[in-house]
């Protein structure tokens, strides 16, 4: 019989009850995990802790294609690891199994700028207990929870010149997945449409009118996410 783990549901709403906690969760989750690390683990442990992060990121992104072609729901067209966060999910392991400044300095500002806003304004239908609910918010809370982590812990931290190395090979990837998007008549990352749920791309024009727009404020948010890293460095004289 199939389980409420596996069965649709359409439970999830946006700034409802469960909304609400796994926001909360993941905050918490960024503020006491560095705090708990640089306390009490050694670096050996404080580096286990950074992989099995990645590792449990990767995994939630192999296991929900596994479970959409077991159910034979799988669509190349929506359900392939092109979106920023899923692909993001899949090479950390490999990019930063031992951290690097150069990978991690384009992760900053790809995984902050962008996978915050879709923490906000969550993409998604199903809520608690479905497969799908814990996909999703463990790759996009883990990839925030991850990026603070290793940023403080490991003191990866990006620079100005950080911001426009991330936003020109974000160029890069992007025309890479319109080029598949043309190819498989699909959408990743809303390159030729708006998602079908409320998001602030409504706000933003039609298209391809809004991909200018998302443009500026993905390098906005980009200089947004950078302060706390100006500021922390600053009061460290440098």
């Amino acid at each position: 019989m199939e389980t409420a783990f596996f069965r649709h549901n359409e439970d999830f709403t946006l700034f409802g009850q469960q909304h609400l906690v796994m926001m909360g969760l993941i905050l918490l989750c960024c503020i006491s995990l560095p705090y708990a690390s640089k306390r009490y683990l050694s670096e050996q442990q404080q580096l286990g802790l950074a992989r099995g992060i990645k590792l449990v990121l990767a995994f939630w992104v192999l296991f929900w294609i596994a479970a959409r072609i077991a159910q034979g729901y799988f669509n190349p067209a929506t359900d392939l690891p092109f979106d920023l966060c899923n692909m993001m999910s899949l090479v950390l392991p490999f990019l930063m199994w031992r951290p690097s400044y150069r990978a991690h300095e384009i992760f900053y500002f790809w995984i902050l700028a962008g996978t915050i806003q879709a923490i906000l304004t969550p993409h998604l239908y199903e809520g608690f207990p479905n497969f799908t609910f814990f996909k999703y918010w463990f790759v996009h809370g883990g990839l925030v929870i991850y990026a603070v982590y290793v940023t403080s812990v490991f003191r990866l931290y990006p620079t100005r010149r950080s911001i426009w190395r991330a936003f020109g090979y974000l160029q890069v990837y992007a025309a890479f997945v319109l080029v598949m998007n043309l190819l498989l008549g699909a959408n990743y990352m809303y390159l030729l449409g708006k998602p079908p749920t409320a998001s602030p791309l409504d706000f933003l024009g039609p298209w391809p009118w809004y991909l200018l727009v998302v443009e500026a404020l993905a390098l906005a948010m980009c200089v947004l996410v950078y302060l706390p890293v100006a500021a922390s460095q600053e009061r460290r004289g440098g």
